[in-house]
């Protein structure tokens, strides 16, 4: 008889938990729904920015709506007050806000990640195009050099690369180990002045050779092979009959001292 009572009151409490556990089961099921669709109305995580922004994000505003949630789940279910189920609610809303923040971080730096290749692509192809046009026009008027003129590279005296001129500086480099991968190389800077002695261009010529050489070096060229040199002359370095004859005034030249 004892034995039989033991086992009865065992049976029942275990019933009274299956009981409870299905209820908490219910609540945070009905929660999860709850909060899917309050934070499916945030816009929160619709403008991708860099970095994990959303993980707090989703955390606070998940605790805020699982908070709600949980009470009115908690009421609705066992017909009680909502503080349990609020703190239910609350814990299980965090939790699923910091997740959902989490994949939509990871989402928008995929995205990101895949623009920025995007626009890699678009300036190594804008380089490429540019410097087979230049290349053509090099069999035809100065086959034996390679000069460029400046504003390819610098805006007006500026001595600092453009943006979209770093790209074709590593194009450059990158064509320049390929053919010439032990020789030594000299960046030349052209600028005109009445003066050869001119202090201001040969700052200027110095400024942006080096400019340049820091590309290739980053580029993979071997510091010790990169050197740089400042001309001042009288006369454009270059004259193209397409193109303006001063533009040239101001150029750039790669010189391999080791065929």
């Amino acid at each position: 008889m004892n034995f039989s009572r033991t086992t009865f009151d065992q049976n029942l409490k275990a019933c009274l938990y299956i009981s409870k556990l299905r209820t908490s089961i219910a609540r945070l099921a009905v929660a999860a729904l709850l909060i899917n669709s309050l934070s499916a109305c945030t816009p929160f995580w619709q403008h991708p920015v860099t970095g994990p922004d959303k993980e707090i994000q989703g955390t606070v505003l998940g605790a805020g709506l699982g908070a709600g949630a949980g009470a009115a789940a908690a009421h609705t279910l066992t017909n009680a007050a909502g503080p349990e189920g609020a703190l239910i609610g609350m814990g299980f809303g965090a939790f699923y806000g910091w997740l959902t923040g989490l994949s939509h971080d990871l989402i928008e730096e995929n995205q990101l990640y895949r623009k920025d290749q995007e626009q890699v692509l678009k300036d190594v192809a804008w380089a490429q195009d540019l410097l087979t046009q230049h290349y053509q026009r090099r069999l035809e008027l100065h086959p034996s050099r390679d000069i460029f003129p400046a504003d390819w590279f610098f805006d007006g005296d500026s001595s600092e690369l453009r943006p979209e001129a770093e790209i074709l500086v590593n194009q450059i480099a990158h064509m320049t180990r390929k053919r010439m991968p032990w020789s030594r190389i000299v960046i030349a800077s052209y600028s005109t002045s009445s003066s050869p002695d001119s202090e201001y261009s040969t700052f200027i010529n110095k400024r942006r050779a080096s400019s340049i050489a820091r590309g290739f070096i980053t580029s993979g060229v071997e510091p010790r092979r990169v050197f740089t040199k400042s001309i001042t002359r009288p006369d454009p370095v270059l004259l193209d009959p397409y193109d303006d004859p001063f533009r040239y005034r101001q150029a750039i030249e790669i010189i391999p001292l080791d065929y």
